[in-house]
């Protein structure tokens, strides 16, 4: 049976209110199984990939954080978890030794939440593997602080490290917000202190995060935030929405209040002089930056392969995927506490859909995904076999079509996440349309 239109906006209709729906693919761990394989995930050595680092440490845990991690261990601890990271990169670039890197960002967690020595130990090896790798030509690595961990000695490690942009949290500045969270923010005048440090050494970029969406955020808190990134002036800004469904809480989101906050967010950095799209997260000051690190940029609106290192982190190349163990497996402290290296054993080799789904889901933080790059997963055939759905959503004024991208229009943005999953792969879409549980969902 063919895919009707009508079956296409009963689908639509179906999931637009769905928080499920979001940029996270897939949806359950579950739903891959059946294309799981045992060994290491393969690269394609002729081609440029990234690095990601995952230190899962923080000072405090919040409440809104998706990410894993733990309270900062024992120095013990910690540097059995760096060694064994310099352990799995060193073996891996024996595996690949013409490597070419496009990306490395260090990620968390709260990278800087490292003692001193782990933390030295941790961008001395990124020195170290540098020095001996060929590298793009805009390559810009990056990694992830907060106010509180981020010392003069730190801001001087990274800067010697050569690390040009620094990515700091800060989600909102008002206290009603952030504290009932397990979140406290340091202030305003201790923040730009902080950044002129970072400005005074070789970084050359500042990015701060902020949230939509969270409960108690109003209007007036959002007026208050963007103020003080007024005042802070950073050179990039980055919005995330608050995804209840991927912290396990019992939070609810309203979509309509989460819409209008990014809206008051979009025009108010519009209006400080940051340039994005609409439906975009990320903001810059510069033209022709596009607000984030290269493993992100490349990662996001090209599909580029990248490695992950360190518990839960996931890597992806041409053809599938694997998370590195701790994700979704268990106590965390354990894994530190026994096991040398976090390298997974399994990875999912992944059919073209599913692909198209998870590059499409990851680039959606840009507002929408690339038409070379949908097309080329599919070989050539992405606009033929869609061409139903790309119709509905220009026809209901959800999506545009410029140049070489589909982007979600500003109406669209309310459903972002069901017109993304509209690409996902659906083996009965007449299920949906008659409000039975679809399949894929249950695998």
């Amino acid at each position: 049976m063919t895919t009707s239109y009508i079956d296409i906006e009963s689908l639509f209709e179906s999931r637009k209110n769905n928080p499920l729906f979001n940029t996270s693919y897939p949806i359950s761990p579950k739903d891959w199984v059946e294309y799981s394989v045992s060994g290491e995930l393969p690269f394609e050595a002729i081609k440029p990939m990234a690095f990601y680092v995952h230190i899962p440490f923080c000072e405090q845990i919040c409440s809104f954080c998706e990410y894993t991690r733990i309270c900062v261990p024992s120095k013990e601890m910690q540097f059995r978890y760096i060694k064994a990271l310099i352990s799995d990169i060193e073996i891996f670039i024996r595996q690949y030794p013409e490597i070419k890197l496009y990306g490395f960002d260090i990620g968390g967690g709260t990278p800087t939440s490292l003692c001193d020595k782990a933390f030295s130990m941790l961008l001395d090896e990124y020195q170290n593997l540098i020095s001996r790798v060929l590298l793009t030509a805009d390559y810009e690595p990056s990694i992830e602080a907060t106010f509180q961990t981020l010392s003069d000695e730190k801001i001087s490690v990274i800067g010697k490290a050569g690390i040009s942009r620094i990515s700091l949290g800060i989600q909102s500045v008002v206290e009603s917000v952030v504290n009932p969270l397990h979140r406290q923010n340091v202030d305003a005048t201790a923040m730009k202190e902080t950044i002129d440090k970072i400005h005074a050494t070789k970084i050359k970029k500042v990015n701060l995060d902020l949230m939509y969406g969270l409960p108690g955020q109003t209007a007036d808190t959002i007026r208050n935030d963007l103020e003080t990134i007024s005042f802070l002036n950073p050179e990039q800004v980055t919005v995330y929405e608050f995804r209840t469904n991927q912290v396990g809480s019992a939070f609810s989101v309203n979509s309509e209040t989460s819409y209008e906050q990014y809206c008051l967010l979009y025009d108010g950095l519009i209006r400080l002089g940051y340039k994005s799209d609409f439906g975009q997260n990320t903001f810059s000051k510069d033209t022709g930056d596009y607000g984030v690190s290269s493993y992100l940029r490349h990662r996001m609106l090209d599909r580029w392969q990248y490695k992950g290192f360190g518990i839960s982190a996931q890597s992806m190349s041409m053809n599938g995927l694997s998370y590195n163990i701790g994700k979704n497996d268990g106590s965390i402290l354990t894994q530190i506490g026994f096991n040398d290296s976090y390298e997974p054993n399994i990875y999912y080799s992944l059919p073209k859909q599913e692909l198209l789904a998870k590059f499409i889901a990851i680039s959606g933080y840009s507002g929408g995904f690339s038409l070379p790059t949908a097309n080329q997963i599919m070989d050539g055939q992405f606009v033929s076999i869609y061409t139903d759905v790309l119709k509905f959503l220009y026809d209901k004024n959800l999506i545009t079509c410029s140049g070489d991208r589909i982007q979600i229009s500003k109406e669209g943005f309310r459903y972002y996440g069901a017109i993304l999953s509209m690409f996902y792969p659906i083996n009965n879409i007449e299920a949906y349309a008659n409000n039975q549980n679809p399949s894929y969902l249950h695998k």
